[in-house]
């Protein structure tokens, strides 16, 4: 009955990524038979500020701003299913929108990485994951570089801003890194990463946005 179960969501989710359709039938049973094909080979997940609230960002984003993007089945077992609005449809894992919002912002400019920096300074992530996805994106080296400005930043000096609010800041992110030591997931860090995109954007937001972008997202700053 687990494996049932199991199957039965795989399922579900392959048709809510586009991947399948389902028809039904009568075949004389209390159940009706159902007949699955496919409909295209890569699943379809969604991403973007508003799917980044439901991941723990704690800043107000339109519930349209959001994007589809076509990805694999790794990515699919990590989606899970939302309402937004009138909208039902499968969200993409934190790692998967945090490597994707790099790159749109690379691309497009949206300014968005600010809520990047606001996730990854104070949450802990699959990091391993996190990594493999942005090398696939060839914003590797981006993403590995932003960590490395996140810990020199809030392993340094204090800011010239509040405080407390930069040591409430620090704090949170050293337990980051501790957890992160402590799963040797900073070994993969040490890595060089790969592709080249995103470099100057990640070097855009200045220590104190950086600062200030955690402590919004930990309710420091309004």
């Amino acid at each position: 009955m687990a494996w049932h179960r199991t199957l039965r969501r795989y399922l579900d989710l392959l048709v809510d990524a586009g991947c399948l359709k389902v028809e039904e039938r009568e075949v004389g049973s209390v159940n009706l038979q159902q007949l699955y094909s496919i409909r295209q080979r890569k699943p379809t997940l969604w991403a973007g500020p508003a799917i980044l609230q439901i991941h723990g960002l704690n800043w107000d984003v339109p519930d349209h701003d959001l994007y589809s993007f076509s990805t694999d089945l790794a990515a699919l077992t990590r989606a899970r299913q939302v309402k937004l609005g009138n909208k039902q449809l499968l969200a993409a894992g934190r790692e998967d929108c945090l490597a994707q919002e790099i790159r749109r912002d690379d691309q497009k400019e949206t300014g968005t990485i600010e809520l990047v920096v606001a996730i990854l300074a104070t949450h802990h992530i699959d990091l391993h994951y996190f990594f493999k996805r942005s090398d696939e994106l060839e914003i590797g080296k981006a993403a590995r570089l932003l960590l490395e400005r996140l810990a020199e930043i809030f392993t340094g000096p204090a800011l010239e801003t509040d405080a407390r609010t930069f040591l409430v800041c620090r704090e949170r992110f050293l337990q980051i890194l501790r957890t992160y030591s402590k799963e040797k997931s900073l070994e993969e860090s040490e890595n060089s990463g790969t592709g080249r995109r995103g470099l100057s954007l990640v070097k855009t937001p200045t220590p104190l946005q950086i600062v200030k972008a955690a402590g919004k997202q930990l309710g420091l700053i309004g």
